[in-house]
């Protein structure tokens, strides 16, 4: 009687250890699954901050890293890399931002961005006289025109900015639609200030009240 007694305890007390060590295990995932985004301090070419990153992440969760389509070593834009990408994401496939620059001929730009261009669902992007564009929920593309010797040398003299808000994020949101446009904005101002243009590329200083409101949904 003794001895079951003594096996029933170890069996209980080995029980309690399992019981134990699962409900430490599921309150690590519990906490971890919903703490707030972990986000770089500095991503896509140095150009972006926690604090623009940090409009885009309120509803998500887990570490967010920094993903360039160079090999890691460029901090700043630079026109001899010819097209730049950048994602922010979680993991392959769950993206929080996506960022591209690239140069463009006078043809492609017109066709893309010109006055003519047709984006159903979209609007245009109100961000000054030297810039052509459009903008739709989570989404931006602009063009301006941007003399450097590498543009000039690819006959490219249009500079092009994309900018996207990842599947992670809340596209009916105002307040990632505006952190949308802020970064675009300050993009251009990093591309006219990094490559730099030679020539005069006037940028409002921050985004217009028109190109904030929500433009219609995409058909």
């Amino acid at each position: 009687m003794a001895e079951g007694k003594r096996l029933r305890q170890r069996w209980l007390a080995a029980g309690a250890a399992v019981v134990l060590l699962a409900g430490t295990a599921l309150g690590w995932w519990w906490r971890s699954a919903h703490a707030p985004a972990e986000l770089p301090a500095s991503a896509c070419w140095s150009v972006l901050t926690r604090a623009d990153l940090k409009p885009l992440a309120e509803q998500v969760h887990g570490t967010l890293v920094e993903r360039n389509s160079t090999d890691g070593s460029h901090e700043h834009l630079r026109p001899a890399q010819g097209d730049q990408d950048c994602r922010v994401e979680r993991k392959p496939g769950s993206g929080l931002l996506w960022v591209q620059v690239w140069s463009m001929g006078e043809t492609a730009m017109e066709v893309k961005y010109g006055s003519d261009s047709d984006h159903q669902g979209y609007s245009r992007l109100d961000f000054g006289s030297d810039v052509q564009g459009w903008v739709r929920r989570g989404q931006v593309g602009m063009v301006f025109r941007c003399d450097t010797p590498e543009n000039a040398r690819l006959g490219r003299p249009y500079t092009a900015v994309g900018v996207a808000a990842g599947e992670l994020t809340d596209l009916t949101s105002a307040k990632v639609h505006r952190a949308v446009l802020d970064i675009a904005l300050k993009y251009a101002k990093a591309v006219v200030a990094d490559y730099p243009c030679s020539n005069p590329v006037r940028l409002p200083d921050s985004v217009p009240g028109t190109a904030a409101n929500f433009p219609p949904p995409r058909p």
